[in-house]
């Protein structure tokens, strides 16, 4: 399984206009084969900072994301809006998976 883990920021005056655009990414990439979950969050305090969260089967599974209409459409998005800063995501492979 691979975990990928991070943060990135988004202007917070465009935020409205990409709501949409953020469902829609999220909604097209937890219907991927070999997604096992896909998630953004806002931080409460501080608008505009986003965290990911993502399972994927493998990584073959997380590349082949990378290159579908709907991420493209999100990049595309994104840019238009300002673009996204101070970006710090992370792909872990992982060893052990243990319910806590």
């Amino acid at each position: 399984m691979i975990i990928v883990m991070g943060e990135f920021r988004l202007k917070v005056e465009s935020l409205e206009n990409l709501r949409p655009e953020i469902d829609e990414v999220i909604k097209k990439s937890n219907q991927e084969s070999g997604c096992i979950s896909y998630r953004f969050s806002e931080a409460l305090n501080d608008p505009g900072l986003i965290r990911v969260s993502e399972k994927w089967k493998s990584m073959e599974d997380l590349e082949a994301h990378f290159e579908t209409d709907h991420m493209k459409r999100w990049r595309g998005a994104v840019n238009k809006n300002g673009g996204a800063t101070d970006r710090d995501i992370f792909a872990y492979g992982v060893v052990l998976e243990k319910e806590l």
